[in-house]
């Protein structure tokens, strides 16, 4: 087993919920970054961003990632999508004592979970499904050089993800 499990995928896949489950399973703590930076900052990352910018907000999530793995003791952490397309978090993600599962989902599945949901995540522009489809483009190729166990989860929900990555990590 690996020390940290990393839960990686874009905004809706499902990060928080399969994390929660993944962690409970393997009698782990969980981590989770939106959570995390709500705790230190008293802020929710869509205020973070109406605040302070996107560059901010990606900085707060790229740190949190990196503490989050700093830590000795082995965990889940549902990670903010925006840490892949940092350099340094890419290189911790792959440490040979990390895991990382990706909830893959297609951008139209996506973006019907993304308005359907809370609005304590950043909201960008009119267009969930082209805003999800521009990330996946850019984004996917580096969830993929992460060398991932990958969970498609466009038909299955929380509690089937957590099984599939729990069956792929034995």
């Amino acid at each position: 087993m690996p020390r940290h499990v990393v839960v990686v995928g874009l905004m809706g896949a499902g990060k928080s919920a399969v994390g929660r489950r993944l962690a409970a399973r393997l009698g782990w703590p969980w981590r989770d970054s939106d959570r995390d930076i709500e705790a230190a900052t008293g802020l929710t990352v869509r205020a973070l961003r109406d605040r302070d910018g996107v560059d901010a907000m990606h900085a707060l999530e790229a740190r949190q990632l990196r503490d989050a793995l700093s830590e000795p003791g082995p965990s889940v952490i549902s990670v903010a999508a925006s840490t892949v397309e940092v350099p340094d978090c890419r290189a911790a993600m792959t440490a040979p004592d990390v895991a990382v599962v990706w909830l893959r989902a297609t951008p139209e599945v996506l973006a019907r979970r993304f308005a359907s949901a809370d609005r304590h995540r950043p909201a960008f522009g009119a267009s969930p499904e082209a805003f999800l489809a521009e990330q996946a483009t850019r984004r996917e190729p580096l969830l993929a050089s992460l060398d991932p166990i990958i969970v498609d989860v466009d038909a299955i929900g929380p509690d089937e993800a957590a099984a599939r990555a729990m069956e792929a990590l034995r």
